[in-house]
């Protein structure tokens, strides 16, 4: 199994200028909680989202770049390793993710310890191989993600499962008869 069958191909990303606040708010609205950091078209550093909580606890609302609490150069892994040797990374350096390249060292995906998790629990099956097209997102391309979109399904099922009306609905005033 290689990581390009389980990696996320749609990447948010932020550049090293980005207002720590911003990709704070990218992570909260996005539900991830890696953002690799790239310059033109290089991943010269990742920040997780203890990095960004510790600096609002150390700066406040400073205006604090990125590039100060990212960490860099990051561990990556080429799109051809397999998900053992990513696994392996993971933990011998005690990081969350891994930027994924391709030959030429440019961003094509990203994989989590999360996804690893869920492959092992066998909550995450492979995804098909996408055509190389531009599938990096950027971090202010609209749009929601596959995850996303199934977790608000998820949310709204269970809302329901609750006798939770689901978000724009209102619920029908049941009377009792007399």
């Amino acid at each position: 199994m290689k990581v390009s069958q389980y990696m996320t191909r749609r990447v948010v990303t932020v550049g090293p200028d980005t207002e720590f606040h911003r990709a704070f708010d990218l992570m909260r609205g996005r539900r991830i909680h890696h953002l690799p950091v790239v310059e033109g078209d290089r991943v010269v550093g990742i920040v997780a989202e203890r990095d960004v909580l510790l600096a609002a606890a150390n700066f406040g609302s400073a205006q604090v770049p990125v590039g100060e609490i990212m960490h860099g150069p990051p561990v990556c892994v080429s799109e051809d390793v397999q998900l053992k040797e990513a696994a392996r990374l993971l933990v011998t350096h005690h990081i969350g993710s891994l930027p994924v390249l391709d030959a030429g060292g440019l961003l094509v995906g990203i994989i989590t310890e999360t996804d690893i998790f869920k492959i092992a629990a066998g909550m995450l099956n492979a995804r098909p191989v996408a055509k190389r097209t531009a599938t990096k997102a950027s971090a202010g391309a609209p749009g929601r993600s596959r995850r996303t979109a199934s977790k608000a399904t998820a949310v709204r099922k269970r809302g329901a499962a609750l006798g939770k009306p689901a978000a724009g609905k209102v619920p029908k005033k049941v009377s009792k008869g007399r």
